[in-house]
């Protein structure tokens, strides 16, 4: 249940500071005027490739501290 625990955390911490880092770039980088354009098309496969690496940095971030407890 613990390895468990440390997994959920870690992903949501892993994706919330992607949530906030692509904000902050999509904010940094707008132009004001710029209309209707489409900056990313395939967006759903994007995120869908982060929530994969983030969990899969989450799994092995629980792996190691899983690892310093016992």
């Amino acid at each position: 249940m613990k390895r468990y625990l440390i997994f959920i955390g870690s992903l949501i911490i892993l994706l919330a500071a992607y949530q906030i880092g692509s904000g902050l770039w999509l904010t940094y980088t707008y132009t004001q005027g710029s209309g209707t354009q489409s900056i990313a098309e395939n967006m759903t496969l994007v995120n869908s490739l982060v929530v994969l690496g983030s969990a899969s940095i989450a799994f092995l971030l629980s792996q190691k501290v899983g690892r310093r407890t016992i």
